[in-house]
């Protein structure tokens, strides 16, 4: 999904993956609903040892993600470690890193890296930001939705079937349908109902 919204996207991932080469973790939209993209390539058994442990709250990295804004080395969050997240992870060469956290809306974004021998620099913290930046605006940004399109996804909304919908608004089921495809392909969503959670978090229906 992100390699439609970035541009050479896996080339721009390798750039970070040169300063951060054990591993990163990218995520776009994070909200009640869960986030809307997400892509990571930390060493399979860390993650799996971190959903398994449930340590998401219990991380004092991601608890100042939820928190805060701009960047982090992970050496400067003075945040309890309650469960050992952190020294759980250096047995996985995870030792240094950086947090990043951007609010869009409602939601948050996050960027983490990490590598085994040394803190980033100033310069390199400055040069994953700025493209976590302009990640975040290609990202996030609202994308167009037409009257009818935000019309129908407003009857979803509303806990109303297609029929329901086209009745209201006076097209046929066919049309309704159509549009509810394009809403879905515009906002990246897998189902009408993941369509109107992501227009709900992004205000769509507070400024039309």
């Amino acid at each position: 999904m992100l390699t439609t919204l970035i541009p050479n996207f896996e080339s721009e991932i390798e750039q970070i993956h040169e300063l951060a080469p054990s591993g990163l973790f990218l995520m776009f939209g994070f909200s009640f609903w869960g986030p809307e993209h997400v892509y990571q390539n930390y060493h399979p058994e860390w993650t799996e040892i971190y959903q398994r442990r449930n340590y998401y709250f219990a991380d004092p990295v991601f608890a100042w993600i939820l928190s805060n804004t701009g960047s982090k080395r992970w050496s400067e969050i003075r945040l309890p470690d309650v469960r050992n997240v952190m020294k759980e992870a250096r047995r996985f060469n995870m030792k240094y890193g950086a947090a990043f956290s951007q609010r869009h809306n409602a939601t948050t974004s996050t960027l983490t890296v990490t590598r085994s021998d040394r803190e980033l620099t100033d310069a390199e913290i400055d040069f994953v930001d700025a493209k976590f930046c302009t990640w975040g605006q290609l990202v996030m940004n609202k994308p167009p939705l037409t009257a009818g399109e935000l019309d129908v996804l407003r009857g979803l909304k509303d806990g109303l079937g297609q029929r329901e919908i086209a009745t209201q608004l006076g097209i046929s089921e066919s049309t309704v349908k159509q549009r509810a495809i394009k809403a879905c392909g515009k906002l990246h969503a897998k189902t009408r109902t993941q369509a109107v959670a992501i227009a709900v978090q992004r205000n769509y229906f507070l400024t039309t």
